[in-house]
């Protein structure tokens, strides 16, 4: 009986950690904690300054035609990491842009990155904050502080001053203590420990203040990818009644970062907002529910709203979405994976 308990109990333990993998093209993979010291070669001749020297010519469709960077940013698609501090790539690797035999090559070549965050007890005095306050993890406050992740960002840039725009997504994973002024929290640690210079603003997506920014991107678009070369767009997600509450308190003149909510994939009747201030919107997607979701995400392609799917980890679920037009296409598959590029010839893919 002793032996049938024990036996029980692993059985359990192995569906629970399986519970969010799907077999065999949707494997979502146990993250791996970064190790700085990598093991394959870092080989610099495969490294191009920013922005890419793209090719011209080409069929526009999945995985080829120019990277065109006067199309607007809600016209492109490009590769994220997903829990970015736990792949084996650092976030240089991860950002950066490689090339091998005048292609793109599939390793690297993120324009969007995800950083899990957890609010500590840290008074805001003079405008100052202590590096404390965020600190990333996916299941415990615990783990290092968000600013060293943002100084890798820094780094990363001021090597490549001249990069295509990056999503930063914030994943506020706190859920304790209430709201307390968390968009001071949030925009006075970017303030600290980033460069408030980089990072485009929702203020900038204000043409007309007397209406909301759903409308205002409606009716004006966004700026070109060439427009927003150097920029950082920070977005929060994860906890969606603090980031609604952020983007409903002053968001036309003092907020740094946009607000992303988390929508069904397993419907089809799910349709973007005509008002309001929320303008990124995030998909988990699945395999078995593409028919599903590869009508939805395209009613928010055509209203010029921004879209992230994740986790795109098999090469079915990641052309898929190239095809539903997806801006940010989130996965696992940083290096070594052929099928994980969006464009062979640039960085990301223009419609």
């Amino acid at each position: 009986m002793k032996h049938l308990k024990t036996v029980a109990l692993i059985a359990i333990s192995f569906l629970f950690f399986q519970c969010e993998k799907e077999t065999n093209q949707e494997l979502n993979e146990v993250p791996v904690v970064v190790n700085e010291t990598e093991s394959e070669t870092f080989n610099e001749a495969f490294v191009i300054p920013e922005p890419s020297i793209e090719e011209e010519g080409g069929n526009l469709g999945a995985k080829s035609g120019p990277a065109n960077r006067n199309v607007p940013y809600n016209k492109i698609t490009f590769k994220g990491s997903h829990n970015s501090y736990e792949r084996r790539e650092s976030i240089a690797r991860q950002l950066t842009h490689y090339k091998k035999n005048g292609k793109t090559s599939y390793n690297g070549n993120c324009m969007g990155l995800e950083f899990d965050i957890w609010r500590h007890t840290k008074p805001i005095r003079n405008g100052r904050v202590d590096s404390g306050l965020w600190t990333v993890n996916h299941f415990v406050n615990t783990g290092p502080k968000l600013s060293v992740y943002l100084k890798q960002l820094l780094e990363w840039h001021d090597k490549t001053p001249n990069h295509h725009p990056i999503m930063v997504k914030l994943d506020v994973k706190s859920k304790n203590g209430g709201y307390q002024n968390f968009h001071d929290q949030i925009d006075v640690y970017l303030k600290n420990y980033f460069r408030e210079s980089l990072i485009y603003k929702p203020r900038a997506m204000f043409k007309n203040n007397r209406i909301s920014l759903v409308e205002n991107i409606t009716a004006y678009g966004w700026p070109t990818v060439n427009a927003l070369k150097g920029k950082f767009i920070f977005v929060l997600t994860g906890n969606f009644s603090w980031g609604d509450q952020y983007s409903r308190t002053n968001l036309r003149t003092q907020r740094l970062a946009f607000s992303m909510k988390e929508m069904p994939a397993d419907r089809t009747n799910v349709y973007p907002p005509t008002t309001g201030n929320i303008a990124f919107f995030n998909f988990h997607i699945y395999a078995r529910n593409t028919d599903k979701w590869e009508k939805v995400i395209p009613r928010f392609a055509n209203k010029k709203l921004i879209t992230r799917v994740y986790i795109a980890n098999s090469d079915k679920n990641f052309n898929n979405s190239i095809d539903a037009k997806v801006n940010c296409i989130s996965t696992d598959k940083i290096n070594n994976h052929k099928w994980a590029v969006v464009n062979t010839n640039g960085k990301f893919l223009s419609r």
